[in-house]
């Protein structure tokens, strides 16, 4: 492929780090010839695995389209054939971008309207219409664009047949970041069954109910929550509660923010990938869990909630066990893991071996090339009058 095609990946929301963003879309195209910009916020200048780093400020979810001038300035700079936004706010610009005879691209990293209606920063008597309105939003907008990037084929249910390029890439992780992972000594060496969640640590990713779980297994097990706390209520909650409550003093560890580089230590340092979300918003609908896959990437069991394309998965892969998304569910799972600790090895073993042949990024990369293909071959399309 001819490096000239450009292409400028965005958001305002993501970081550098980002493993779909970074990690996989963009060194897969830059790795395939093509030339590759990534505009975020805190980024430094600079090149990367091929991919060159263009800054944005960092700012508060109020401030960030405040970002637009700045966005296009760069894209003209940048000279960018296609900008594929990763945020649902910068579809507002897809229409300027096209006037400006660009192609669009845009990636739906998750169900935007199920989403809204979860969020804790807005009022729960609006978000049935606030989520109706952005689901509306998206389709309209996306329809200026000239292809879509989904997880899953339920994102795009209720769509038209604008725009007519579409790609499902799952969020599977790249599995040779996972090879050969050291893990942390410091957590390794716990006696204990070590179990480890590692993401947004949120009410609908679970957070109370592990905790919960953790009072009712008793001294038998660990465990280690990485990541960050959004909501500031939630975060105060979880430290008193591990601060005061001697049932769950010492048996969880806060870890913070884990940078990608080091997840794979982290996780390597536990027997169980632990996914307790709950069947609200987004999390009720079929979902590739990036953290269950880069868990059993490592070779961990699984102990997950029974939510569709995370329960079914494990099952068919006997990997571990899918329960009930609730505290007597996930206490029960967790009793049941410690029962048969001698077992969790195995179970992994053949979690490794799914992502390994069936579920990596390695196996399906090929689906971005394609669809890409097709974008810098046709001439873009216009927004629909």
């Amino acid at each position: 492929m001819s490096p000239q095609h450009r292409i400028l990946h965005v958001s305002v929301v993501h970081g550098r780090d980002d493993p779909r963003i970074f990690e996989r879309e963009c060194r897969t195209l830059a790795a395939h010839g093509y030339a590759v910009g990534y505009l975020c916020p805190g980024t430094m200048l600079g090149k990367q695995e091929g991919v060159e780093l263009l800054p944005l400020p960092v700012r508060s979810r109020r401030g960030r389209m405040r970002a637009a001038p700045e966005i296009l300035g760069a894209v003209r700079r940048w000279n960018a054939e296609v900008v594929h936004l990763h945020d649902p706010e910068l579809l507002t610009l897809a229409p300027i971008l096209k006037a400006m005879g660009l192609r669009v691209v845009y990636d739906m990293h998750e169900y935007l309207a199920r989403a809204v209606s979860t969020k804790h920063y807005i009022p729960r008597y609006l978000r049935p219409g606030t989520s109706a309105l952005a689901g509306l939003a998206e389709r309209s907008l996306a329809a200026c664009t000239d292809g879509v990037v989904a997880v899953t084929e339920e994102q795009l249910a209720g769509w038209a047949d604008r725009p007519a390029a579409r790609v499902l890439l799952p969020n599977y992780p790249r599995i040779s970041r996972f090879a050969a992972p050291r893990p942390v000594p410091g957590l390794a060496a716990d006696e204990r069954l070590k179990l480890i969640h590692v993401g947004t640590l949120s009410r609908a990713r679970g957070v109370p109910t592990m905790l919960e779980a953790m009072r009712i297994a008793g001294d038998g097990a660990v465990l280690y929550l990485g990541g960050v706390f959004h909501d500031q209520a939630l975060k105060a909650e979880v430290e008193g509660l591990l601060s005061h409550d001697p049932l769950l003093r010492g048996r969880v560890r806060l870890l913070g923010r884990i940078a990608p580089a080091h997840l794979p230590d982290y996780l390597a340092a536990a027997e169980a990938v632990w996914i307790a979300e709950q069947a609200t918003g987004q999390y009720a609908m079929l979902a590739h869990s990036t953290k269950l896959y880069e868990g059993l990437a490592v070779g961990l069991a699984a102990l997950t909630s029974d939510l569709p394309g995370r329960g079914d998965l494990v099952r068919a892969a006997r990997c571990g066990l899918a329960v009930p998304p609730t505290v007597e569910g996930h206490a029960a799972g967790l009793l049941e893991s410690l029962a048969q600790r001698d077992r969790l090895p195995a179970w992994g073993e053949r979690g490794r071996a799914l992502v390994r042949e069936r579920c990596s990024w390695e196996a399906i990369e090929a689906d971005l090339l394609t669809f890409y293909e097709r974008i810098v071959s046709t001439a873009p399309d216009r927004c629909p009058a």
